[in-house]
């Protein structure tokens, strides 16, 4: 099973008097890390995940840059850099699996002290649901 990364640029709206014109800052993104379901393909998977990432309201907007295929070990440069630096994986891009055909949307951290996993259903519009946490504090 390969993988498509899809890289997104996140912005926020610092107006918030909601007076006049809105104040957008660009703050970053992400690469979500997509497990492509077996019988679709890459740009099945693209097309069915897009609406799932993108949103955008009065105060925050995340939208998509591009995306290209990856073999199932990828890593991004932020993944790589923090465990050549920290020494430990620390923050995990947000990664998407499909689950009994329910899109779920997955981050994890890891350090010295310990690690966290969270995972939510997430639909259209960047929605999320279905809420679960796994802890473990060294």
């Amino acid at each position: 099973m390969a993988k498509i990364v899809i890289g997104t640029q996140y912005k926020e709206n610092y107006n918030t008097t909601g007076e006049g014109e809105p104040y957008w800052k660009f703050k970053g993104g992400s690469e979500y890390i997509v497990s492509i379901p077996q019988g679709m393909t890459a740009w099945e998977c693209y097309i069915e995940v897009a609406p799932l990432i993108e949103y955008k309201n009065e105060m925050s907007e995340e939208f998509i840059l591009g995306h290209f295929e990856v073999a199932n070990n990828y890593q991004s440069d932020f993944e790589k850099s923090q465990l050549e630096y920290e020494g430990y994986p620390g923050y995990s891009e947000p990664r998407l699996s499909k689950v009994n055909g329910v899109w779920k949307k997955l981050t994890q951290f890891e350090n010295d002290r310990g690690f966290w996993k969270r995972q939510w259903t997430i639909k259209e519009g960047h929605e999320t649901s279905d809420f679960e946490e796994i802890t473990n504090a060294a």
